[in-house]
């Protein structure tokens, strides 16, 4: 390729854009003739044209000046577009084209999107933990059960690791019951635990304190324990906790 053409492209510069409008402008209430108008407008603010004329705009695409003109106000209609005046001198005003309302909607728009993409991540984790807890249950959840894991995710706003933990904990205390797990993390959220990680830890150093308490009560009556035996924590119990 011609090194002077080349030259001559990167002189002209680029039309910047951004790429969630690329991907969404039909979402936001935009057709293909607006996009390639607010293209138009973009490269012209760009080169610092505030107000092309309908013949200018036109003569970029295959729309006609009367076509231009219906789409301009139709982008002001949707608040996309925006005129403004400025005074300039004691009688001049000027005018110019501003895109700041698209970028505004576009901001609320993506702002929502990415709320609805946590939403269906959020609803995804929880389908996720009610198959979990059916697995473990052998059967489906009552209807008690289930508001009650809903109710420890949006109301006592426990993560899905952190109940997974809790089911982990009754499965291993072989007193798979949802009091029981209640039990647990009212327990863990008394001591601000948030983790797994602080869970597992957690655990580990009641199994610990209940294992050495025990020990020390059966060296006192002289019952033989098997040394790889751990006694099961009662989280219900509350002389234990």
């Amino acid at each position: 390729m011609d090194n002077k053409i080349m030259q001559k492209w990167l002189a002209a510069g680029n039309v910047t854009l951004p790429q969630v409008l690329v991907e969404n402008y039909a979402k936001i209430g935009m057709n293909e003739q607006e996009f390639v108008v607010v293209l138009q407008l973009q490269s012209f603010l760009e080169k610092g044209i505030y107000f092309p004329s309908m013949e200018e705009i036109a003569g970029r695409t295959t729309l006609g000046t009367e076509q231009a003109f219906r789409i301009i106000q139709a982008l002001v209609n949707k608040q996309f577009l925006r005129i403004k005046q400025q005074k300039e001198g004691e009688q001049v005003f000027t005018e110019s084209y501003t895109l700041d309302p698209l970028w505004e909607k576009l901001m609320i728009f993506f702002e929502n999107l990415h709320e609805e993409k946590k939403m269906q991540s959020r609803e995804t984790e929880q389908m996720s933990l009610y198959s979990q807890f059916e697995q473990e249950f052998g059967r489906p959840l009552s209807p008690m059960e289930a508001e009650m894991l809903s109710a420890w995710v949006d109301q006592d706003h426990n993560s899905p690791e952190l109940i997974r933990e809790a089911l982990k904990e009754a499965v291993i205390s072989q007193k798979l019951s949802f009091r029981y797990m209640d039990r647990i993390l009212l327990n863990w959220n008394r001591k601000n635990i948030k983790t797994p990680e602080q869970a597992r830890a957690a655990s580990t150093a009641f199994h610990e304190q209940v294992a050495t308490n025990t020990a020390d009560k059966s060296n006192t009556t002289r019952v033989k324990k098997s040394e790889n035996s751990i006694p099961l924590y009662d989280w219900l119990d509350k002389r234990k906790g």
